[in-house]
C-alpha cells in the first residue's frame, strides 16, 4: 500500500488545500472505503427489514449478517494472508500464472471452509428453515472469498476497484429490495446474496483480466511450511483481536436470543461497530504518511546494505529509520486521540441524531479510546512486516486478542458501563507488545538483514521471533 501513498502524499504537497483534502478523502475511501459504504449500508438495512418484515424478521437478517460477517473474516483470515504473502513473491518472481494459480486455490479453500461452517451455525445452531439457512451459508462463502480475493486488488494497483466493487453490489441489492416492497425472509437474504455475489465477481473479473496467463497450480515449495503456519495462524490472531470481545458479550449481560441458540448483544455491537468506524481518520494517516515515510527510509537502508556503504553509513541509515517510525508514530497518535476526543465529547448528540441505544454510548467511548492503541499495533505490525518477522506478529495479535479476552471476563458482571473496556485494554496489551518487538528489533536490524534473519543463514522459513 506504500505505493498509492506516494502519490497520495505527492497530491498533498502540491495541491494546497484541496489536494490535502482530497488526498484524505481518497486515501479513506482505499484504506476504510469498503467498511463505510458496508456500515452504511447494515444501517439502513436494519431498518428497511425491521419495517417491512417486522421484528422477528429483521432480528433475523440482522444476525445472519452478523455471524457472516465475523465468521467469514475469521474463515478468510488464514488462507488470504498466506495467498497474499505468496503472491506478493510470485508477483515479484514476474509470475502471472503463478498468481492466477494462488488465488483459484486460495478461492475453493476458503469456499470448502466456510461452507460447512455456515451449514453448521444456520441450519444447526440457528434451526432456520433449509431456504434461509442454504441462502445463510451462500452469504458467508462468498464474504469469506471476497475477504480473500479483494486484497489482491492493491497488487495491481486498482485502488478504486475494491470500494467500487462494493458499492456496485449494494447498489443493485438496494435496487432490488425496492423493487419487492412485501419480500419476505428468504427473498431478503437471496437479494443480499446477489449483491454480494456480484462484488465477487466484479473483484474476481479485474483480477483474471490483469492475470490472464492460464493458472498454474503453486507447488509444495511455494512458500515454506513453517512461514505459512506462522503466517496463517497470525491472521487469526488478528481477527480473534478484533472480534473476541464481541463474541464473549454475545453471551454476556445485555445478550439477547436471537435465533435458535445464537444470541447477540444488540447495546455491545452497535456501539462496538461506531466505535471502531473511528479509526477510519487514522487509517489514512498510516496509508498516506506514516508507511510512506517508514517505506522510504527502509528502502534507504536496504539500498545501502545491498550496495558498497560502509558499515558507519548503514547504521546511519538505521538510526533515521528508527526516528522516522518514532515521528510517524507520534503524529498518528496525536491525530487519532484528537479523533477519539471528539467522539467522547460528541457522543450524546451523535446518538440522538441516529437514534441509537443511549446505553451503548459507554462501549462506543471505550472503543475509540481503545481505536488509537489498535493503530499503533497495526503500524508496529506493518514494521515488523517489512523485517519479516512474521514471528513477532503473531505474539503482537496474540497479546491483544488474549488481553481483550481477559478483560472482558474480568468486567464480566459489571453490565453496560464495562462495554469496550476489553477491547481497549486488549489493544493498549497489543501497541505494548508490538512496539516492544520493534524497538528490539530495530536496535539490530543491521545484524538482522546479514545474518539473523537471513534466508540463507536461518532457511526461508524465517526466524520463530
Amino acid at each position: 500500500m506504500a505505493g498509492i501513498g506516494f502519490q497520495l502524499a505527492k497530491v498533498a504537497r502540491e495541491g494546497g488545500v484541496g489536494g490535502v483534502a482530497g488526498a484524505a478523502a481518497f486515501g479513506a475511501l482505499i484504506s476504510a472505503g469498503p467498511w463505510i459504504v458496508t456500515a452504511i449500508a447494515m444501517g439502513l438495512l436494519d431498518h428497511w427489514a425491521v419495517r417491512h418484515l417486522g421484528v422477528s424478521g429483521g432480528r433475523v437478517v440482522q444476525t445472519v449478517l452478523v455471524y457472516s460477517f465475523s465468521l467469514s473474516a475469521l474463515a478468510a483470515a488464514p488462507i488470504g494472508i498466506v495467498a497474499t504473502r505468496m503472491v506478493a513473491d510470485r508477483i515479484f518472481a514476474r509470475d502471472a500464472a503463478g498468481v492466477s494459480g494462488i488465488m483459484l486455490v486460495a478461492l475453493a479453500a476458503g469456499g470448502v471452509l466456510a461452507l460447512p461452517t455456515g451449514a453448521l451455525v444456520f441450519g444447526v445452531l440457528a434451526q432456520l428453515p433449509l431456504v434461509q439457512a442454504t441462502l445463510a451459508t451462500l452469504i458467508l462463502t462468498w464474504l469469506t472469498q471476497i475477504w480473500i480475493a479483494a486484497p489482491l486488488l492493491t497488487a495491481l494497483r486498482r485502488y478504486r476497484a475494491v470500494p467500487l466493487a462494493y458499492i456496485l453490489g449494494i447498489v443493485v441489492a438496494a435496487g432490488l429490495l425496492a423493487l419487492a416492497p412485501g419480500a419476505g425472509v428468504a427473498t431478503v437474504l437471496a437479494i443480499v446474496a446477489a449483491g454480494i455475489g456480484l462484488t465477487l465477481a466484479a473483484i474476481t473479473i479485474v483480477i483474471r483480466r490483469h492475470f490472464a496467463q492460464t493458472p498454474q497450480l503453486p507447488g509444495a515449495d511455494a512458500i515454506a511450511p513453517r512461514l505459512a503456519w506462522i503466517v496463517a495462524i497470525a491472521g487469526v490472531a488478528a481477527v480473534a483481536a478484533i472480534w473476541v470481545d464481541k463474541w464473549l458479550l454475545w453471551l454476556g449481560p445485555e445478550s439477547v436470543s436471537a435465533i435458535g441458540v445464537l444470541r447477540l448483544n444488540p447495546i455491545n455491537d452497535s456501539g462496538s461497530f461506531l466505535g471502531l468506524l473511528t479509526m477510519v481518520p487514522g487509517l489514512t494517516l498510516l496509508l498516506i504518511v506514516t508507511e510512506t515515510r517508514f517505506d522510504r527510509a527502509f528502502g534507504d537502508m536496504i539500498a545501502r546494505c545491498t550496495g558498497t556503504s560502509t558499515l558507519q553509513r548503514i547504521e546511519e541509515a538505521r538510526v533515521d529509520l528508527f526516528w522516522t517510525m518514532i515521528d510517524g508514530l507520534r503524529l498518528l497518535m496525536l491525530v487519532q486521540l484528537l479523533v477519539a476526543a471528539l467522539a467522547w465529547v460528541l457522543a450524546v448528540p451523535l446518538f440522538d441524531l441516529i437514534g441509537a441505544d443511549a446505553r451503548a454510548i459507554f462501549a462506543f467511548r471505550q472503543t475509540s479510546v481503545g481505536t488509537i492503541f489498535h493503530l499503533v499495533t497495526i503500524a508496529a505490525t506493518v514494521v515488523l512486516a517489512y523485517y519479516d518477522l512474521f514471528g513477532r506478529i503473531l505474539l503482537t495479535w496474540a497479546g491483544f486478542a488474549l488481553g481483550s479476552a481477559v478483560a472482558t471476563l474480568i468486567q464480566w458482571d459489571a453490565g453496560f458501563a464495562a462495554f469496550g473496556w476489553g477491547y481497549m485494554a486488549g489493544a493498549l496489551i497489543g501497541a505494548t507488545v508490538g512496539l516492544a518487538m520493534v524497538a528490539q528489533a530495530t536496535v539490530n536490524l543491521t545484524y538482522l538483514l546479514f545474518v539473523g534473519n537471513n534466508p540463507s543463514v536461518v532457511g526461508h522459513g524465517g526466524r520463530l521471533l
